[in-house]
């Protein structure tokens, strides 16, 4: 095997968040939303500064501290591509917040689901299309610089919910019904509606409904959230990037449990 030292500059940023939200190592959605935050500082800086696409790249790993491996801070670096380095990351290590407000801009100024060739795609990181996530990377940069929960757009919400639960009729067995905004009985809160409402043959019934990838105890919907918290109804979360990207192991996982 053969290897070599690559000697430049190079900007680390050191990303920390709290319990709801993890970055967890190993997680899809970890390294969907690293790649896609890698993606865009690097594209950002080289807008900042008028430099070529090829000047800066970036990379990400699980911070090298005790709150790495729990989830709680990864670390993004942007480095120079000459050898040596020449200065570039440097510079951009002195844009401050604005670099992080033009990644957002980035993230935040396309209208495709995911990611397309005018915000994130290009011939270099072709590779690494199917972990870019624009909508999921500006949730968490926008948590990042406001505070503002990480959570899941309306539009992608319902349609996420909305490939569940088709996947669930279509795989459904005859022991259980499958009902989309199910009406359930609730003491305490009367007749509520539900993302997607299980009803088994012996009685018993389930709320099911997805969360945000970044969020896995957090559902996406406030009433599934009081229910959760105040119900002796189960509530079962499915989460939207495993809809996404493995509907049918989702829909037969969740099904295989609850049987």
């Amino acid at each position: 095997m053969f290897g070599t030292d690559f000697i430049t500059d190079v900007l680390l940023i050191l990303l920390t968040v709290e319990r709801p939200v993890t970055l967890k190592p190993g997680l899809l959605a970890t390294d969907v939303v690293l790649r896609t935050l890698s993606e865009t500082f690097a594209k950002a800086a080289c807008s900042i500064m008028e430099l070529d696409p090829s000047e800066v790249q970036a990379e990400y790993r699980p911070a090298l501290t005790e709150f790495g491996h729990g989830g709680m801070q990864s670390e993004i670096y942007l480095y120079d591509t000459l050898p040596g380095g020449a200065g570039f990351v440097a510079q951009a290590g002195r844009l401050g917040i604005s670099l992080f407000e033009k990644a957002l801009e980035i993230l935040e100024g396309c209208n495709c689901d995911r990611s397309c060739y005018r915000c994130l795609r290009s011939y270099k990181n072709k590779f690494e299309h199917d972990l870019l996530d624009r909508r999921l990377g500006s949730g968490l940069l926008r948590h990042l610089l406001t505070g503002a929960p990480v959570m899941l757009d309306e539009e992608r919400k319902k349609k996420s919910t909305d490939l569940l639960y088709q996947d669930l009729v279509r795989q459904q067995a005859n022991s259980i019904t499958v009902q989309r905004n199910g009406v359930v009985a609730v003491a305490g809160f009367g007749e509520v509606a539900v993302p997607i409402l299980i009803r088994h043959e012996n009685g018993g019934s389930c709320a099911v409904g997805i969360h945000c990838p970044l969020t896995p105890e957090v559902p996406a919907d406030d009433i599934l959230q009081r229910l959760k918290d105040r119900s002796a109804i189960p509530v079962r979360l499915v989460d939207e990037i495993e809809v996404r990207r493995n509907l049918p192991r989702a829909t037969s996982d969740l099904l295989r449990e609850l049987a």
